[in-house]
């Protein structure tokens, strides 16, 4: 099986893809072992996949970014704003089909912001003082009675974690937080209960319930945080052993019987997991 270290999903194609080292798949999740079909990409070191209404996007070197809206058809190469960094994440804006806005995090070349779906990126590390970026993750749109309606979005770097009230033009490290932050992931229900998780190598969980504005380290968690993910009925994380639960993202409970995750994604309809056995539907989320 491929391993598996990326997922993204078109909601307006309803199509979901599945990156890792080995190549850029389609995934049939009705499938049983044909879950995965591969799909040619013009990366040769490829390290993310991303997703944006009428496109598939792909992460890494020697093109940084690159796009197709045919499915993976046809390709074509971002302009990269003098970038050669390789580009570790993408992640579109939740409004993306009316914003047209992505961000993507490169290693050493910090934040790339675009405003057209993903054919042009430009530098966005006003206030970074890490460009090694290594994950990525938007807050969910603010409702309708929230005034001002900003559009939060959270980096994790190789220092520390940042985080932007403008979709990305401008950043600030937030508070408290140290580490490798090599995941991150923000409540549904963001912009009423603050809540925030951040996952490290070393460190552990980090919790934020102020929006992101300041994070205190959670105890009795595993040190290794792999893959982290909010879900409608609380949070998943994986470390090297398997899964574990919380409904509050402060205590946690094993899952029993699990396998270990390299990512984690929450779809409408499933949680997905990915890692050295390919892809599949998380049982805890079944």
């Amino acid at each position: 099986m491929p391993i598996i270290l990326s997922v993204a999903k078109s909601e307006q194609a309803s199509a979901l893809w599945a990156a890792g080292p080995e190549g850029l798949y389609s995934v049939n999740p009705s499938g049983n072992g044909d879950k995965l079909t591969q799909v040619a990409q013009p990366q040769q070191e490829l390290y993310c996949c991303g997703a944006a209404d009428d496109r598939v996007l792909v992460g890494g070197m020697p093109h940084g970014v690159a796009f197709s809206l045919d499915n993976g058809g046809n390709w074509q190469a971002s302009w990269m704003d003098g970038v050669s960094a390789p580009v570790l994440c993408i992640a579109a804006d939740p409004r993306v089909e009316e914003t047209g806005v992505l961000l993507a995090g490169a290693a050493g070349g910090g934040i790339l912001r675009s405003r057209d779906r993903g054919a042009a990126w430009w530098v966005c590390n006003y206030g970074l003082l890490d460009y090694m970026v290594l994950t990525i993750a938007w807050a969910p749109v603010a409702p309708a009675h929230i005034w001002p309606r900003r559009e939060i979005v959270f980096a994790g770097t190789e220092e520390g974690i940042y985080r932007s009230p403008n979709s990305g033009l401008g950043w600030r490290r937030c508070e408290g937080a140290d580490g490798v932050f090599q995941v991150l992931a923000v409540a549904p229900d963001f912009h009423e209960s603050g809540l925030v998780l951040a996952g490290t190598e070393e460190n552990g969980l980090w919790r934020s319930e102020d929006g992101g504005y300041t994070f205190e380290a959670v105890p009795n968690v595993p040190n290794r945080i792999d893959a982290l993910t909010a879900t409608s009925d609380g949070w998943l994380l994986s470390d090297e052993s398997g899964l574990w639960t919380s409904s509050d993202a402060t205590t946690w409970t094993k899952v029993p019987d699990t396998q270990s995750t390299l990512i984690l994604y929450s779809a409408s309809d499933a949680v997905w997991g990915g890692g050295e056995f390919g892809l599949d539907v998380v049982p805890a989320a079944e």
